[in-house]
Formats: structure tokens, sequence, C-alpha cells
């Protein structure tokens, strides 16, 4: 009985440890992008709701970056609320 309950501490323990690691994979690959046109340009091009509140002022952009997922290079964004 202790070696079953052994083994489901085990395993939940496992997939504790696993599942955050996949999330944390697009941390390493992301590229920051530093050149104040270019971040512009794929905000404006891949979040046009973010584009227009950052025009009007209300959010602050953090950070631009690209990262690469399942062959396919995507674009992510960091931003706050004034």
């Amino acid at each position: 009985m202790k070696t079953k309950k052994f083994m489901k501490k085990a395993l939940l323990f496992f997939c504790m440890m696993l599942l955050p690691a996949c999330g944390l994979a697009n941390l390493f690959n992301r590229k920051y992008v530093r050149d104040y046109g270019e971040r512009i340009e794929l905000v404006k091009s891949n979040f046009p709701e973010i584009y227009d509140l950052y025009c009007r002022g209300a959010i602050i952009l953090d950070d631009v970056y690209t990262y690469e997922e399942n062959g396919v290079e995507r674009v992510g964004i960091n931003y706050h609320y004034r």
C-alpha cells in the first residue's frame, strides 16, 4: 500500500515539474526586439487592438519579442496599463 502511495506522489511531482518546463522553453528562445520602429511595426501588424491602445496612451509596451513555435516564428508582447 505504501508503494502505491509513493508512486502516486512521485508521478504527481514529476508532472508538476514537467509542465512548467514546457512553458519555460519559450523563455529561452525569445529574441527581444530593441529597435523602436521594428517594435511598433510588429505590434501594429500582429496586435492591432494593442497598437490602438498604445497610440491612445492607455498602455505602455514593456517588451516585444519573437520566438519560434512548431517551426513558425511568432511575436509576443508584454505591456501594462497606465
